[in-house]
């Protein structure tokens, strides 16, 4: 029941499709084609696979003008455990499944910015780890804001990080000194 109070502490990383990340100015300026992925469980239910993708693509150009295109088959390329499942209910796959079916429907259209919140939440250490993986994969296709608690996976997948406190950024910096250097993770975020 009702929304989720956000944590005092949050990190937020960005990987800009291989690139410089962008000032935060311009990651807050969503578009049209800045897609949100929530947590698992996002599917919509009594659709099937098929019917989420299609979800995806409604009202949405698929010129390529604004983005990526993404095809079904370029999607079912990245999500292959979904080619087998595009009639079942997206509500009766596992978690893992239902979070890859969230954001294999945001893929659907033309994306530029890919916005996962907390995409790792109440998954099993395997279906993180097959995640992690896709998502490294997608980082070189598309730009990528992950906010994330899991702070170890978040920083190995980013270029940069935006820590937050109370809506207000207070750190914003290369991610990988954050994850080698523990002294300095501690003095920057007080984990």
């Amino acid at each position: 029941g009702g929304p989720r109070q956000p944590a005092q502490r949050q990190v937020v990383s960005h990987r800009h499709a291989g690139k410089q990340a962008a000032p935060l100015r311009y990651i807050a300026d969503a578009q049209a084609s800045n897609i949100r992925c929530r947590q698992a469980g996002d599917s919509l239910a009594g659709m099937t696979v098929a019917d989420n993708l299609a979800l995806g693509r409604l009202a949405r150009s698929t010129d390529g003008s604004h983005g990526t295109v993404w095809s079904e088959e370029k999607i079912l390329q990245v999500f292959p455990r979904l080619k087998g499942r595009m009639q079942t209910p997206a509500d009766y796959l596992s978690g893992g499944e239902q979070q890859m079916v969230a954001v294999a429907r945001a893929l659907s259209g033309n994306v530029k910015l890919l916005l996962l919140d907390e995409p790792f939440e109440g998954l099993a250490p395997a279906v993180v780890q097959e995640l992690f993986t896709l998502f490294d994969q997608l980082r070189s296709q598309v730009s990528i804001l992950i906010v994330e608690h899991n702070l170890d996976l978040v920083l190995a997948l980013a270029d940069r990080v935006f820590a937050l406190e109370r809506g207000a950024v207070f750190h914003e910096g290369p991610a990988g000194p954050l994850l080698t250097d523990l002294a300095y993770r501690k003095q920057i975020l007080w984990l």
